[in-house]
């Protein structure tokens, strides 16, 4: 089976099991730590989780120190349940898929903002909000800072990107004077 299907079964499963529990938040919130931590360092934790010569009980006891405090008990049972499973080492395609899947539940989008210096809270509040009214839905906010933008920013929602960044501007002039 592909890992597609795998982390879509699974994450459905959680997704569906934190709803009965009224968990779903808690485990989405150590969902995402965990891929934070995660993709910090995807070439250990995939070459760790997929070694047998590491006892399933350190494998376990590693995605809990990723994940930090507080962890949902449900969240301990499914790293239990994937370990007896043998499926622990797909964990991240799991984790990802039902934050998806959780978003999509609640109506909310991700928007990812990258920016040349650190962004004020106001300017924050005002691209949500304006993303709200403009997707009338709700927003999860991720900021990023990238000096090599210059200045401006990019916004990246779902699977749309929007360059407004004087690097992406300079790029293009680049591209334009080449033709």
């Amino acid at each position: 089976m592909d890992n597609g299907k795998i982390s879509v079964r699974y994450a459905r499963a959680l997704l569906n099991a934190s709803l009965e529990q009224h968990c779903e938040t808690e485990v989405y919130e150590g969902l995402v730590r965990l891929t934070n931590n995660y993709s910090l360092a995807i070439n250990a934790f995939n070459e760790a989780l997929s070694n047998p010569m590491i006892a399933d009980n350190d494998k376990v006891q590693l995605l809990r120190t990723a994940i930090g405090e507080p962890i949902h008990p449900s969240i301990q049972q499914f790293l239990a349940f994937l370990t007896e499973k043998k499926r622990v080492n797909k964990v991240f395609l799991i984790a990802l898929k039902y934050q998806e899947m959780y978003r999509k539940h609640k109506g909310i989008i991700l928007a990812k903002a990258t920016t040349a210096a650190q962004m004020d809270d106001v300017t924050l509040e005002k691209i949500r909000d304006y993303l709200k009214t403009a997707f009338h839905c709700e927003v999860e906010m991720r900021v990023t800072v990238d000096p090599t933008l210059i200045g401006g920013f990019i916004l990246d929602i779902e699977h749309d990107r929007m360059d407004a960044s004087i690097a992406g501007r300079l790029n293009a002039l680049k591209k334009e004077l080449q033709l």
